[in-house]
């Protein structure tokens, strides 16, 4: 997410020109844990979610965080998807997408009102019960392998799930900077507009976030400058 001094990013779907000030990339770790962890140490929330097999509501919300949670908590793919499938009334390529491949969200995440998938908001679903044990612990993870510091973690490992980038960019209609998270294919697309730009003054760069089967995108584009702009340096060099 943008740190506080950045400006909000466009709304879906509206342009703004900007400018590209860095691209740093980024490598993203997924903690699982060695052993897998004991179901009756699972949070209110997790044994919440297998308790409502198959409820319509929500179902794939759900879904994804018990894949996810699985992952992290230690369980083979075999014994996830045994567990996931006797829970989740949606097709597979869910678990595929979050088993070992997404974060579990943390606990202030799921207690937030969504407008559905893939949004892990469960505010809606009156799951969040928490008891006595919650409030020690920041995610449903945390809870069930007990992490409570750097040394507990000692109980799992790092895996690279995926390579990010975060770019930079100057918004020219707020006058505010920004941060764009890109995955490697959305970077490598983004890098060549840069260069198609170079030596072509009458092209201006435009940003958008657009709604690609129910997630935010980003989208870059040339387009021909509509008149005189100021420019930045890092547009000169």
């Amino acid at each position: 997410m943008p740190s506080k001094r950045y400006g909000p990013l466009p709304a879906e779907g509206k342009e703004t020109t900007i400018s590209v000030q860095a691209i740093v990339r980024r490598e993203e770790m997924l903690w699982t844990a060695h052993e897998p962890a004991e179901a009756k140490a699972f949070p209110p929330c997790i044994r919440g979610i297998i308790a409502r097999a198959q409820n319509e509501r929500g179902k794939h919300r759900t879904a994804a965080i018990l894949a996810a949670f699985l992952g992290q908590a230690g369980y083979s793919r075999e014994e996830a998807l045994q567990i996931w499938s006797g829970v989740a009334a949606v097709e597979e390529r869910i678990f595929e997408e979050w088993f070992m491949k997404m974060h579990c969200p943390k606990c202030r995440a799921m207690q937030r009102q969504s407008k559905g998938y893939p949004d892990p908001g469960i505010a809606d679903l009156g799951l969040c019960r928490p008891d006595e044990a919650c409030q020690k612990f920041e995610s449903p993870v945390e809870y069930a392998c007990r992490i409570r510091s750097i040394e507990d973690r000692e109980k799992g490992t790092l895996l690279h799930i995926k390579t990010q980038y975060r770019v930079r960019i100057f918004d020219w209609s707020t006058g505010r900077e920004g941060e764009v998270e890109l995955a490697e294919k959305e970077k490598d697309e983004l890098e060549t507009l840069l260069a198609e730009k170079v030596g072509q003054k009458d092209k201006i760069l435009v940003y958008a976030r657009v709604r690609v089967r129910g997630k935010l995108k980003p989208r870059f584009f040339l387009r021909d400058s509509e008149g005189p702009r100021r420019q930045m340096l890092s547009d000169i060099l």
